[in-house]
């Protein structure tokens, strides 16, 4: 006799499902996000329940599970589909609004119930069972009698696509060779695509090379659609507004400016989501979508770097001295701060660094820095920070070159990769344990090291802009002038002399 429990749904009622989801909320986004990792990747509902933030891996497009083999369990990491990874990045930018933080925590979970008694508490299986059946019943959807449980719509998926280990260089030139002609082959058809059915909004975030770049473009472009026509941007909808009139356009944008101004949004973000909507129109132009452009449209004036303080040397040395070097997350977070410090490091370039990229006899990492795409930066480091990391490699199981420099120790998500937002919360509690009531982030040890460095040079920005890496001097002279507060000094110039 079947099982019925383990009979699957057809593709067309789970589309069905999705669809109906209400997007506009923070439920409808999370649901669509849950919904498409159980039909998409395989995933039971446990399986999903116990993920945690960190386990999704935004660079590789993968999510860590548990996975039980006979009596013992097994992690493995999962590739997960463009529209799932989109779904999941929408889901932790809707909650991270919601919650009004920076970050949100590597082990938090990454699904949260959202009723009022448990608000923000790792969602249980039973709820997402809840979720599934509760949606299908609204469109009426039953099949053989029963409810469609989470397992049934993992029944319906394809068996999701393990990450296996880097390839070598000679496999990596084997598999080029060997499907080249097929490439070849297969080129007509791309060159038709790209002539009239390219996706314009799609191929404009796959042109972009950071991650944190192709959310910014996508969250920035919702809000204008969402604003513009009360609708989230479709393929249709983009082409609808590719076709306006030059005039009626710059109108639109043009009221859209108005808004956000009228919203007190600041500067700097007025001119990101103008930018965002100029990059569409550009983009489109090249490739002979839209016959005008949008630079008329003036964005606001900003006074970058406004503020470039930071703390003390006194401050830093507290900080330093609160990690417990006894410890193996002491020797961690003391590397962490020493390379904040010294290299005046942001996180994201720590945080992306791999255990390959620490040379110690050359006293040498190499970074991906800001702006440079997949090309790393070989930057020198002092012997206490060379030290520091080598303490803490000694302690850790794993040497290989391709793993994280850093990595988490909790139990949830122990030998992932640390992010950002850990970093960013490890700088916050060492602060605050330093007694510095200053609210502090890893870029304000940053701009602390430089102020640092001017002062310890005189103010020599051609060799402090070694260390701080920023492509225009006109930024160094900005914390020169601020470090200086040469208005300060002239203007009690002037009230001398009356």
């Amino acid at each position: 006799m079947i099982d019925k429990t383990y009979l699957s749904v057809n593709s067309e009622d789970i589309q069905r499902m999705l669809s109906t989801l209400d997007r506009t909320t923070l439920i409808g986004v999370r649901d669509y996000a849950l919904l498409l990792l159980l039909h998409e990747n395989s995933l039971r509902r446990q399986q999903v329940s116990d993920a945690n933030i960190g386990d999704f891996d935004l660079e590789q497009a993968s999510l860590k599970i548990d996975k039980k083999f006979h009596n013992h369990h097994q992690s493995l990491s999962i590739r997960i589909g463009t529209v799932t990874y989109e779904a999941l990045q929408n889901w932790l930018d809707a909650r991270l609004q919601a919650v009004n933080c920076e970050a949100l925590d590597s082990d938090q979970p990454l699904f949260i119930a959202l009723d009022r008694a448990s608000w923000g508490h790792r969602l249980t299986g039973t709820a997402i069972y809840k979720i599934t059946a509760r949606t299908a019943k609204k469109l009426g959807i039953l099949h053989s009698n029963l409810q469609i449980s989470p397992d049934r719509i993992r029944a319906s998926a394809i068996k999701p696509v393990l990450i296996e280990e880097q390839p070598t260089r000679a496999s990596t030139i084997a598999i080029v060779e060997s499907s080249f002609e097929d490439f070849q082959e297969s080129m007509p058809l791309v060159r038709s695509a790209l002539a009239k059915d390219i996706d314009l909004l799609t191929a404009l975030l796959a042109d972009k090379r950071s991650i944190n770049t192709k959310k910014a473009y996508e969250k920035d472009l919702k809000y204008f659609f969402l604003a513009a026509y009360d609708r989230l941007p479709s393929e249709e909808l983009v082409r609808q507004f590719l076709r306006l009139d030059r005039f009626d356009a710059i109108a639109l944008v043009l009221k859209y400016k108005s808004a956000m101004i009228a919203k007190d949004l600041k500067e700097a973000t007025v001119n990101r989501r103008l930018s965002a909507i100029k990059s569409l129109v550009d983009y489109a132009g090249k490739l002979g979508h839209c016959q005008w452009n949008l630079n008329e449209v003036q964005g606001e004036t900003v006074q970058t770097y406004r503020d470039t303080t930071g703390i003390k040397t006194s401050g830093i040395k507290a900080m330093l001295e609160v990690p417990n070097r006894e410890t193996l997350a002491g020797k961690r977070d003391y590397a962490i701060l020493r390379l904040l410090w010294d290299n005046a490091l942001r996180r994201n370039e720590i945080a992306s660094a791999n255990i390959g990229d620490f040379d110690p006899e050359m006293r040498s990492l190499k970074i991906l820095g800001k702006g440079r795409g997949s090309q790393q930066t070989s930057i020198s480091l002092s012997q206490a920070t060379t030290v520091a990391i080598q303490a803490w490699l000694m302690e850790i199981e794993s040497h290989n070159p391709n793993q994280p420099l850093f990595s988490a120790l909790d139990s949830a998500s122990y030998g992932h990769r640390l992010t950002g937002s850990a970093i960013y919360q490890l700088v916050n509690n060492a602060a605050k344990k330093a007694g510095i009531s200053k609210q502090m982030s890893p870029h304000r040890i940053r701009h602390s090291a430089i102020t640092a460095a001017l002062d310890a040079t005189n103010g020599n920005v051609r060799k402090v802009q070694k260390l701080s890496r920023h492509k225009k001097l006109d930024t160094l002279m900005l914390y020169d002038d601020n470090r200086t507060n040469a208005q300060g000094e002239i203007s009690d110039l002037l009230s001398d002399l009356i």
